[in-house]
C-alpha cells in the first residue's frame, strides 16, 4: 500500500506555465531523461520502487537519483541515506506540481510529472515520453587527470539553477527494525549530497573528485522552483 505522509503545512501557490519553455530552441540530439525517487528504507511499499529504479539505470539514457526522505527515521528505522535535504526536495515538488501531501514511494519524471514509483509501467511510458521531447540545455560532465570534473552548460538564456547530486551507484542493507525489519534491501544511486551550485549560464565549472570510485557525480539544469528539468548530465 502506498504510504501518505502530511506532516507539514504548505502553501500551495499557482506557479508559472513552463509549457514551451524550450519549443523555440534547439533541442539537443541524445536527451537524457531524470528520475527522482523519494524513498525510504523504514517504508513497506518502498522496496518495489527501488527495484525499479535499479532496472532503470541499466538504461544510458536515463539518469536515475534516489532521494531518501527523513520523516520515516522516527517509526522505528534510521535510514543511512536519509536527509532533511531530500526531504526538502521533495516537498518542494508538492508545491511545485500543486499536491496536497507527499508520500513514498514517489517518482517525479523531469521535475514535471509526479508517479507511484513501484507502478513500474506508468514509469516506463512517462519516461519514454520525456526522452522524445530532449533538454534545451547542453551539459556535459569529463573527468580530469587529478580528479575533479570539468561541468560544461550551453544552451539558451533561461531562469534556472544548476543542482550537483553525489551518490552511492549500489548500496545492500540489513534493516534491523521498523516496516523491513530483517529484510537486506538494495537501493540505487543513493544521493548522499545534493546542493546548489549557482544561477544557470552557459559556461565551465571545476567540481571536486568523488570520495570513492564507486561514487556518481550528476548535474541537473533545473527551472527555478521545483520546477522542469532542462538539463542533466552525469559521470
Amino acid at each position: 500500500m502506498m504510504q501518505r505522509v502530511n506532516r507539514r503545512p504548505m502553501l500551495v501557490i499557482a506557479a508559472a506555465a513552463l509549457l514551451g519553455i524550450c519549443a523555440h530552441d534547439k533541442v539537443w540530439a541524445d536527451p537524457r531523461s531524470v528520475v527522482e525517487l523519494f524513498t525510504s528504507q523504514g517504508c513497506s511499499s518502498c522496496p518495489p520502487a527501488d527495484a525499479v529504479a535499479g532496472r532503470l539505470t541499466r538504461d544510458p539514457a536515463v539518469l536515475v537519483l534516489s532521494f531518501h526522505v527523513d520523516y520515516w527515521d522516527e517509526l522505528g528505522w534510521k535510514d543511512p541515506y536519509s536527509s532533511t535535504v531530500s526531504t526538502a526536495r521533495q516537498y518542494a515538488y508538492a508545491k511545485s506540481l500543486h499536491q496536497p501531501a507527499v508520500f513514498t514511494p514517489q517518482l517525479i519524471v523531469n521535475g514535471s510529472r509526479s508517479l507511484v514509483g513501484s507502478q513500474e509501467r506508468a514509469v516506463r511510458d512517462a519516461v519514454a515520453a520525456a526522452n522524445q521531447g530532449g533538454f534545451c540545455v547542453e551539459a556535459h560532465l569529463s573527468g580530469q587527470t587529478d580528479g575533479r570534473f570539468s561541468l560544461t552548460l550551453k544552451g539558451p538564456p533561461l531562469s534556472a539553477d544548476v543542482w550537483e547530486a553525489r551518490y552511492v551507484r549500489r548500496s545492500s542493507t540489513n534493516v534491523k527494525a521498523g516496516e523491513n525489519g530483517g529484510h537486506t534491501l538494495l537501493t540505487f544511486n543513493d544521493v548522499t549530497q545534493f546542493r546548489r551550485l549557482g544561477a544557470y549560464r552557459n559556461g565551465t565549472l571545476e567540481l571536486e573528485s568523488l570520495k570513492r570510485p564507486d561514487d556518481g557525480i550528476a548535474v541537473l539544469v533545473q527551472s527555478s522552483g521545483a520546477g522542469r528539468i532542462l538539463g542533466a548530465t552525469a559521470y
